[in-house]
């Protein structure tokens, strides 16, 4: 009797196994990379961790900046403050324009091609002119975790300032394999990844 509920849990197992390679396969191993991501930033800071309390505004524009996550460089000039920066805090609005320039990038299957389609960062059906807050940091502070508006995306190391300075700041990203198929519908999502370079004297 115990070697009988023994090989029935391992045939359960085994199942539950098998169900589980399909949905990955058909999800994470069949992500493909847009040719465009335009995101409308209002704000970019600096924090030390998830709870910091005194974020560093690199880049701040009431109007709005559009950039193309896969093509272009965030810039922002500041005095920073002497720490260890392990997070980005990105204000953008919610609706993030994705392009599919290739056929084959289509994570469904169907051959699309599209340009500036509006996805949503905080889900379907919400109002992609509200400001969402996207977050950049690293594994330790919290990088790489998808639960709703909650985005935190990868921050490829933390960015150390030895003594308080003015810098210009570079922000930059990969998109690659962020497009996946959920329930027939083309979604962006995590990974995103970016790192961020220093230099010292004056934005151009």
């Amino acid at each position: 009797m115990i070697e009988k509920s023994a090989k029935i849990k391992l045939l359960l197992l085994v199942a539950a196994l098998a169900i589980a390679a399909i949905v990955l396969e058909k999800t994470y191993l069949t992500a493909k990379s847009p040719s465009g991501v335009k995101v409308m930033v209002y704000k970019m800071e600096l924090m030390t961790s998830a709870s910091d309390t005194n974020p560093q505004t690199v880049f701040s524009n009431s109007a709005g900046s559009e950039i193309d996550l896969t093509n272009d460089v965030m810039i922002g000039q500041a005095e920073i403050q002497t720490g260890a920066y392990k997070r980005i805090r990105i204000t953008a609005a919610n609706g993030i324009k994705v392009s599919i320039g290739s056929a084959d990038d289509d994570p469904c299957g169907t051959g699309a091609i599209f340009t500036d389609r509006v996805l949503t960062v905080a889900g379907s059906g919400t109002d992609p002119n509200a400001r969402v807050q996207i977050g950049f940091a690293t594994y330790d502070d919290g990088g790489g975790t998808w639960t709703g508006p909650q985005v935190t995306h990868i921050l490829l190391g933390p960015t150390a300032i030895r003594e308080k300075r003015n810098a210009r700041i570079e922000f930059r990203f990969t998109t690659g394999n962020s497009l996946f198929c959920i329930k027939d519908a083309v979604e962006i999502r995590a990974p995103w990844a970016g790192w961020i370079t220093l230099s010292s004297g004056t934005q151009s």
